[in-house]
């Protein structure tokens, strides 16, 4: 199979200018390659980094095809204990976010949608900062994703990230402090709400 590059992995590296040796969380690994937002950046860039997959299935896949580990559940790890074992720095490149949000294939809630932000409060947010986040909301998809998404942005605003791109399914976020607003002020034009 061809890795077809998405959207958030290309801002990564047009935002960090191809960064080598860079660092990842990545919460909602789906495929190994597929649809993917890790895989060039470790395949190509050689970036360290750690992907959760609550699915056996595609964990297995991934840990096979690719450097960097898959872990299984993300709302149930030692982010801090994981990070210091493995020398993370406390700015880390790159946190994706995108958990199932409970949906089947047909699109009728089967679950919790609030998964993702879940998510979000599982990563040590006081602890680490990250210069990139990307985080899919899903709220063009069910109505409770509204409120998940809005209190996402309430949470990551507090803490002094910039929302760059805001679609209706996704947020992309910057931390100001790494990154001047002339790294990413041509990205506002994409916001679609």
């Amino acid at each position: 199979m061809t890795h077809n590059i998405t959207g958030q992995e290309q801002f990564v590296i047009d935002i960090l200018k191809g960064k080598k040796n860079g660092y990842y969380v990545e919460l909602g690994a789906f495929h190994f390659n597929e649809g993917n937002n890790t895989y060039l950046l470790e395949k190509e860039y050689d970036w360290t980094g750690v992907s959760f997959e609550i699915r056996d299935e595609w964990k297995e896949e991934f840990n096979k095809n690719r450097s960097n580990p898959c872990m299984g559940d993300a709302l149930d790890f030692n982010y801090i204990s994981y990070f210091e074992e493995n020398n993370f720095p406390k700015q880390i490149d790159y946190l994706q976010i995108d958990i199932d949000a409970g949906y089947e294939m047909n699109g009728k809630p089967s679950g919790n949608p609030y998964l993702t932000l879940h998510g979000l409060l599982a990563v040590p947010l006081n602890n680490y900062r990250y210069s990139i986040i990307t985080f899919e909301h899903d709220a063009n998809m069910y109505w409770r994703n509204i409120t998940m998404r809005d209190v996402q942005r309430e949470i990551l605003d507090s803490l002094g990230y910039s929302l760059v791109v805001r679609t209706e399914y996704e947020d992309w976020w910057v931390d100001p402090e790494v990154i001047p607003l002339p790294e990413y002020r041509g990205y506002f034009k994409w916001q679609h709400l």
